[in-house]
This record gives C-alpha cells, sequence and structure tokens, in this order.
C-alpha cells in the first residue's frame, strides 16, 4: 500500500486524482492514503461533491515549509495553469522558484520516494503549437522547464523522479476555471447561452478525459527512476475548436458564434507514442465520451 502526496492538491488535477481514487480509476496502485497540502483547504472543503473521506488535508505553503508527510510517491502540481499569471508579475515568478527550490531541499533528505513533476506541453512552445507566443506564456514556459531542470537534479541524490509534460483535458473539475475553450463551450451549454468561439484563429486541440490523465499520472510517477523519464500527457485526436462548439452546441440544442479574422492554424497535439510503448497506456475515453461524462459528472446524473 502506497502514501500518495500532491503538492497544489486544491488545482484541476489534484481533485481529478481524488476523483479518479474515490470512483476505482487508479485502485490497481493500492494507493492507502492521499495527502493534499495546499495553501487555502477551506477552498476544497467547500466543495460538496469532492469526497475527502480518507483524504489528508494540509494547509501549507511549499515555499516555506520545512517537511512533508510520509509518502512513497509525491506529485508536484502547484504552479498555475493560467497563463495570464505570469503577465508582469515578477513576484508570482519569484515566489514559484522558491517554492521548488525548497520542495527539493526537502525531498533529498527523504528515502525510497518517487516524485513526479507536472510540467506542461509548453516548454516545446513553437515546436508542436504554430501560434506566436506572447511574452507572458514564453515566461509560463520558461518557469515549466526551470523547474524540470531542478526536478532532474535530485537525481544526482539517486531520488527516482519522473516529468509529465501535460497538454489539454476535459472533466468535471474543468468546468471550476474559466480559462480553458472547453469547459467555456460546455459551461454556455449549461447556462443556457450561446455557444461562442472567442479565438480569431483557427485552433487545433485534443482533450484527455481527467481519470485517464489521474490514471497517467500514477503510472508515470510509479514507473519514476534515477533516469527521470519525460513523458506526453493528453490525447492524440485532433479537434478544431469551431467543430467542437459545434458538438457542444447540438448536445444543448444552441447555436455557435464563430468569429475568426485569419487563416492561421494553431495546432497542439501531443506525441505520446512514448508512453504508450514504454508504459503500455492508452486512451480509454474518446472525445464523445469525455464530453458526456463531463457534463454528466458536473450535473452528478448519467446520462449515458
Amino acid at each position: 500500500m502506497k502514501n500518495l502526496t500532491i503538492i497544489g492538491g486544491s488545482g484541476f488535477v489534484g481533485k481529478s486524482i481524488i476523483d479518479s481514487y474515490k470512483n476505482g480509476t487508479i485502485k490497481k496502485f493500492k494507493i492507502k492514503k492521499i495527502s493534499i497540502i495546499c495553501r487555502k483547504p477551506s477552498k476544497i472543503k467547500k466543495i460538496k461533491s469532492l469526497d475527502l473521506n480518507k483524504i489528508k488535508l494540509i494547509k501549507g505553503d511549499i515555499s516555506t515549509i520545512r517537511q512533508l508527510p510520509k509518502s512513497d510517491i509525491i506529485i508536484y502540481a502547484a504552479e498555475s495553469s493560467n497563463t495570464q499569471n505570469y503577465k508582469n508579475n515578477k513576484n508570482f515568478i519569484d515566489n514559484h522558484k522558491k517554492a521548488v527550490k525548497n520542495f527539493c531541499k526537502i525531498v533529498k533528505k527523504m528515502k525510497k520516494i518517487k516524485v513526479l513533476y507536472v510540467s506542461s506541453g509548453a516548454v516545446y512552445r513553437n515546436k508542436i503549437s504554430n501560434s506566436d507566443l506572447k511574452k507572458f506564456k514564453h515566461t509560463y514556459s520558461d518557469l515549466k522547464i526551470y523547474t524540470e531542470n531542478q526536478i532532474r537534479k535530485l537525481v544526482n541524490f539517486k531520488i527516482k523522479t519522473s516529468i509529465a509534460r501535460c497538454f489539454s483535458f476535459v472533466g468535471p473539475r474543468l468546468l471550476d476555471y474559466d480559462h480553458y475553450a472547453i469547459g467555456s463551450f460546455i459551461n454556455d451549454g449549461l447556462n443556457k447561452k450561446f455557444i461562442k468561439v472567442k479565438a480569431k484563429q483557427y485552433v487545433v486541440r485534443s482533450y484527455m478525459y481527467s481519470d485517464d490523465l489521474a490514471y497517467w499520472l500514477i503510472k508515470i510517477a510509479d514507473k519514476s527512476n534515477v533516469n527521470c523519464p519525460v513523458y506526453n500527457v493528453g490525447s492524440d485526436q485532433p479537434v478544431e475548436l469551431g467543430e467542437l462548439a459545434k458538438i457542444i452546441g447540438k448536445i444543448f440544442d444552441k447555436p455557435v458564434l464563430i468569429k475568426r479574422k485569419n487563416k492561421k492554424v494553431d495546432k497542439y497535439i501531443p506525441n505520446i507514442g512514448k508512453a504508450k510503448k514504454n508504459l503500455n497506456l492508452r486512451i480509454n475515453f474518446n472525445l464523445m465520451q469525455s464530453i458526456y461524462y463531463t457534463i454528466g459528472n458536473h450535473l452528478n446524473e448519467k446520462i449515458i
């Protein structure tokens, strides 16, 4: 039986892992207890749909705490995925660097531990996406690269590590955030509004369902080693946002508003061949299933 600790567990990743722990998706990994470290546990406690039985909430700032719970696996997911937060905010960036340095300082003293860092496909920058990244998005990818390098240094202390470069996702917990297109579309439908596509160009994305995300992250973490393997995490089934909006509009019987100003294409799709081959991982939920399960679980009812 394993003890799992999630740093920054109040975000989408942490909440999705809790859901998957409760519904049995990650049962195979024999996790006995999950500890969540975050600055505001009260925010998680207010979520009535989140089953926190046997989940230990620990109030703490990873940039200042001195020790971590006894753990077999630690998932570091403390960085905000909203790139707007990195816009002209030096304190925000400095705090993130301070946090990962303190985390690594603590982990160096721990024995028989496996560490997974939740990074982002943004580290590839224009190698995957065809869009011109704005300065604050470059700042976000720079921070991810910085943290990856800090995590890699842990192997010098014989700490088993791994890195998951995450792409785009969907799931009931995503609807709590307003900076994801698919979440915005579904929320518009739930609120009986028109489905609006705000992108000025063609945008191609792929979406992994949150249960698949949780399973992949735990599997990658469990296979951590002193070589610090890196895996892309996401779906390889592309969909253009206009078509995605039409799919969701049809589900809710709502019209779709699309106002494009140019024909540029921003494509951001992961190559997940390495994870499939080396770890025998696969996508269990296709796009339609992911959308229906997201809506159904959000409404707490079975619609398929």
